[in-house]
């Protein structure tokens, strides 16, 4: 009786760590997908490619952009009044050190406000979350 006592006590602080470390790394993404909102609203298309992996890459309504020199040039807006929210709705964790964050984004001008639908890849590099992969499709 007592070794399955303590089995189960066992159990119980092994999943307590684990979601406790789910907790401070979704608190990251959801940061890291803060900054890029962020960014994004500032036209600071540099910063915003910062948010991905060296090799990430970006796809909404063209060719994907791979590298960060090409997201930072398909990201680049110029449209008076542009304004760009997103909002995360899940997140799922495949492993310890990649994540999927689907979202929710509203982007453009006033006039022209487009609602969309967007799955972003994160991965854990060293201590940091980054965007490796974004695919963005109207709602």
């Amino acid at each position: 009786m007592r070794r399955k006592l303590i089995r189960l006590l066992a159990v119980c602080a092994i999943t307590a760590l684990a979601e406790s470390k789910h907790t401070a790394d979704e608190a990251a993404i959801r940061q890291r997908l803060a900054t890029y909102t962020e960014a994004r609203n500032h036209s600071d298309a540099h910063a915003e490619a910062l948010c991905y992996t060296e090799d990430g890459d970006f796809r909404a309504f063209g060719p994907p952009s791979r590298g960060r020199a090409e997201i930072e040039k398909a990201l680049a807006v110029s449209v008076s009044g542009y304004a760009f929210s997103l909002t995360v709705e899940t997140i799922r964790f495949l492993d310890s050190n990649v994540a999927i964050a689907d979202t929710h984004v509203v982007a453009g001008p006033p006039e022209h406000k487009i609602d969309m639908l967007g799955s972003y890849v994160i991965v854990k590099q060293g201590s940091a979350w980054l965007i490796g992969a974004a695919r963005i499709a109207r709602n």
